[in-house]
Order: C-alpha cells, then structure tokens, then sequence
C-alpha cells in the first residue's frame, strides 16, 4: 500500500501534460494495478514466511513432545520390568509366610493339650495370673490364628518362669480357714493361720498337694512377720524335700 501510494503521485506529475490522452490513462491503471499485484504478493510472502515461522516452531514443540514421549515409554518399560521383579519378590516372600503360618499353626496344635494339662499344676496366684493365656488356648482350634496361639503359649512360660524365681504371698484358703501362703517359686509352699493351722504344699500332677504339719507354724510365722519387716531378718529352718 505505501509503495503504490508514492507511485502514484510520481506518475501524476510526471504525465501531468497529459491526463486527459486515453493511452496515459491505460497506462496509469495498467501501473495501479501492478502495485496491487505486488503488493499482494509481497503480503502473501509475508504471510507465508510467518506460516512457515510458525510451522517450524510447531515442529519443534511436536519433536520435543515425541521425545519426552519416547523418555516415559521407555522408564514405563523399565518401571514394568521392575514392578515384575518385585511382583516375584512379594509372591516368595508370601509362600514364606504361608509355610511360616503352617509351620506355627502345627507348633500351637502340637503343644496346645500339654500346655492346658500343666496349668493344672499350676499354684492359685499363677493359675488366676494366666487365666487370659488359658482361655484363649481353650478356644483355639487347629488351623486358627497362629499367632494367638503362640502368644498365649510364651505368655504362659513367660510367667510361669517370673513366678518360679520369686517368692510370692497369697491369702487362700485351708480346711474352710482363710490362710497365708508362701511360694517359694513352683516347688514348695508353706501356709499358716498364725493360730493353731500350718502345713506345706508341692505340685502334682492334678494339682497342689497340701499336708497338715502343726510344728511348722512357729517358722512359718516367723518368715512372713521378717517379710513384713516386723522383726530383723535372720536364719528360717523349713523343711524342703529334693527329688531327684
């Protein structure tokens, strides 16, 4: 546009002698129309290499774009091989822990009975401290929670072995008397109403067996009166029989 704009004025007063000749008049247009004609091809150019700008940016973006594509694919393939291999490791890891259960379910089975029939020997303090573990060993049935099983069992050794390395006091009752016990562990004990009844008591295998024994009183008495720190400690004879 601003080339025939300049073009135009050039030729006005160039040929300003003849404006009115029918030749110059021709030419005037057939000049006009030319501008136009370059001028639309120099826009047509213009638009074209900014097309063509435009095209090449596109490309760059769409190269860019198929190159991060090909970047996932290929961690998509390695995370795939990887979630393969973990697959595998999680699938030995379970049959482990199947044949761990089976393996802990026969443990529970194979100890279960043995365990309730030494509870029976177990002394009062004890037998009432375990009552949780032998309830649920009661209630376990082979091919149940292992784990529960297992539980119950350490926690009745467990205790039963705390109970056997300390001296334990308990009030229960002898011949219809209220009377004091001490448990020297799981082997002996020794009771007294501090009146007129005394006896000692082993294990056996349905239960504590206790034997009346007058003459024991007088150590008996004497051995809680130094637990409840009422007199000085000293020496207590009671008797204790050791079976090989």
């Amino acid at each position: 546009m601003n080339l025939r704009l300049i073009l135009i004025p050039f030729l006005s007063s160039s040929l300003s002698f003849a404006q009115n000749d029918a030749p110059v008049v021709k030419l005037r247009e057939t000049i006009a129309q030319i501008v136009d004609v370059k001028a639309q091809g120099s826009k047509e150019w213009t638009d074209w290499q900014e097309q063509k700008e435009t095209m090449a940016e596109l490309l760059k973006v769409h190269q860019k774009e198929l190159a991060l594509l090909e970047e996932e694919l290929n961690k998509s393939g390695n995370s795939a091989g990887g979630f393969d291999e973990k697959k595998r490791d999680a699938e030995k890891e379970l049959d482990r822990l199947r044949q761990a259960r089976r393996v802990a379910n026969v443990a529970v089975a194979r100890n279960r009975d043995r365990m309730l029939a030494l509870t029976k020997q177990f002394p009062t303090p004890l037998a009432e401290e375990v009552e949780p573990e032998i309830i649920t060993l009661e209630e376990w049935e082979t091919g149940g929670e292992a784990r529960e099983g297992i539980q119950a069992l350490l926690g009745l050794v467990t205790k039963a072995e705390q109970f056997n390395r300390r001296i334990t006091r308990a009030k229960e009752v002898r011949n219809g008397r209220e009377v004091e016990v001490i448990y020297l562990g799981l082997a002996r004990a020794y009771y007294t109403n501090r009146d007129d009844s005394s006896g000692s008591g082993t294990p056996g295998p349905e239960g504590w067996q206790w034997t009346e024994n007058a003459e024991l009183r007088g150590e008996i008495v004497k051995a809680l009166d130094e637990l409840d720190r009422k007199r000085p400690p000293e020496l207590v004879e009671l008797p204790v029989k050791i079976q090989d």
